[in-house]
Formats: structure tokens, sequence, C-alpha cells
């Protein structure tokens, strides 16, 4: 049985998750920095296409947010997705987690496996790790779960 990173659960634990930076560090390595967000407690209207919108509350970071560090030392693919283009496909199944999601079957990990000869090299299933964001999805296949650190706030 996989072991999900104990701090997957408190990433999972935040409300909204905005991506604030993607790199990769080393070639064919990827670190994340997921923060949390929140709805603002003052509301605001807003007018789209002629019609009203009022009592809304704008999702946002602020200094005290929790911030994550999510590094693969190696992935075979990923990719992001703006969150306005992605429907919900009930056929996929997640194993766990609701903003960060291991999956057993995705649509990811049949196109991984279909453009990559991954499944054929390797004698271990493929991880598929997804990441839930207000304007982002993050989608990692891997051998291996990252390495997730809490940056902020600092432990004193």
């Amino acid at each position: 049985m996989t072991i999900i990173p104990q701090l997957f659960e408190e990433i999972d634990s935040c409300k909204y998750l905005f991506l604030r930076d993607i790199t990769e560090p080393n070639d064919n390595s990827l670190l994340l920095l997921i923060e949390e967000a929140s709805a603002s407690p003052e509301s605001v209207t807003r007018e789209v296409g002629g019609a009203k919108f009022t009592d809304l509350h704008p999702i946002e970071s602020a200094d005290q947010s929790r911030l994550f560090e999510v590094l693969w030392d190696s992935y075979i693919a990923y990719s992001v997705r703006n969150e306005s283009f992605v429907p919900a496909d009930d056929s996929e199944i997640v194993l766990l987690g609701r903003l960060v999601r291991v999956y057993s079957k995705s649509n990811y990990l049949d196109y991984v496996s279909r453009a990559t000869f991954a499944v054929a090299t390797n004698p271990d299933p493929l991880l598929h790790v997804g990441i839930i964001c207000e304007n982002h999805i993050i989608d990692v296949v891997s051998i291996d779960l990252p390495r997730v650190r809490k940056l902020r706030p600092t432990q004193s």
C-alpha cells in the first residue's frame, strides 16, 4: 500500500488552494508552491453581462495563509489545466483526497499509459496525484509520491 505524506492531509484541510509557482529545479523534477486561501468576510457586488451579483465573497490568501512546497524528484508527465475548462468525470476513481487527490483510474493515467512506455518499464503501478486549485488543476504521474513541506507558517 502506498504511504501518503502526512502533509497531504493538511493541504486537503484547506478550504481553497492557489498555485503560486511551478518550476523544474532540476531536469525532470517538479516543484509546486501551493497556498491556502479562504473566502473574504467582506462581500462585494459584481456586474456581468448586465446581471448584478451581490453578496459575493472573493477567494483570497493572506500573509498568514499556509504555504506548501510539493516536490517530485522525478516525474513521468505533468499537466496544468485551467480549472474553468475541466468537467467532472464520474469514470475516474479517486482513492483519497479532496484537493490533493490520488487516483487509481483517470483519463490522465490512460493518456500517459498510451503516450509513453512508462507502464512497460516499471513493475509498480504509476501514481497519479491531482492538485485542485482555484484557477489550475495540476496532474502529475510518477513512480513515487512527492515530498511535501510546509513553508508557512513556520514552526517556532
